[in-house]
């Protein structure tokens, strides 16, 4: 199997000497491709297909729009409405606050309507268990290193999904903004599963 690769950055933003891993795609496949590839072993067109999935995204959209969270798959991806607004205390250079923020202060000037997604818990956790990693230098060569699945199967440990909720740093594919440490990526794994079964 083909290994997904990454590169090596450095988040400026922060301060120096703070550096996060970046996927590298291999480029992208658009719809009609997915859906090609999907009915490979079945006896569904994939223009059957394209407008299956076409017609349950629009009301994937309408019901967002309803203030719903909604599963793209099973157990997969959750998109849902999103809100981007935040208050923060002002402060001068020195780091002095200047102003307290306070909750009766909080208001929606500047906020930002987003559309937001996270992938499951139970999805993220299988994607760990079977990607295999390829560093690569900036032209896109390969480089040694470690592979996290390689060392797990030679006896090292299994490497562990990103943990639960909305703020993980280099989230798995979310279109929520923001992202915690010192990745800059957004997103993170869904926190609580909605409709997911044990």
């Amino acid at each position: 199997m083909a290994k997904v690769k990454y590169t090596i950055k450095e988040n400026k933003k922060v301060g120096t000497h703070s550096f996060y891993a970046v996927p590298v795609p291999n480029g992208t496949l658009d719809f009609m491709e997915v859906c090609e590839e999907a009915c490979e072993n079945t006896s569904i067109e994939p223009s059957i297909m394209r407008a299956a999935v076409t017609e349950y995204m629009k009301a994937v959209k309408r019901n967002v729009l309803k203030g719903f969270r909604c599963a793209l798959g099973d157990q997969f991806i959750y998109v849902y409405p999103n809100l981007e607004a935040s208050l923060k205390d002002k402060k001068d250079a020195q780091g002095n606050i200047l102003e307290v923020a306070t909750i009766e202060k909080f208001t929606l000037a500047g906020a930002k309507s987003r559309l937001g997604a996270t992938v499951s818990k139970k999805y993220s956790a299988q994607f760990a268990a079977e990607v295999s990693w390829q560093r690569v230098d900036a032209s896109g060569a390969a480089i040694e290193d470690e592979d996290i699945t390689d060392d797990a199967e030679n006896g090292g440990t299994t490497p562990s999904p990103s943990p639960s909720g909305g703020d993980n740093g280099g989230g798995t594919g979310t279109v929520t903004p923001g992202g915690g440490g010192d990745n800059p990526g957004g997103g993170g794994n869904d926190d609580d599963d909605a409709g997911d079964t044990n």
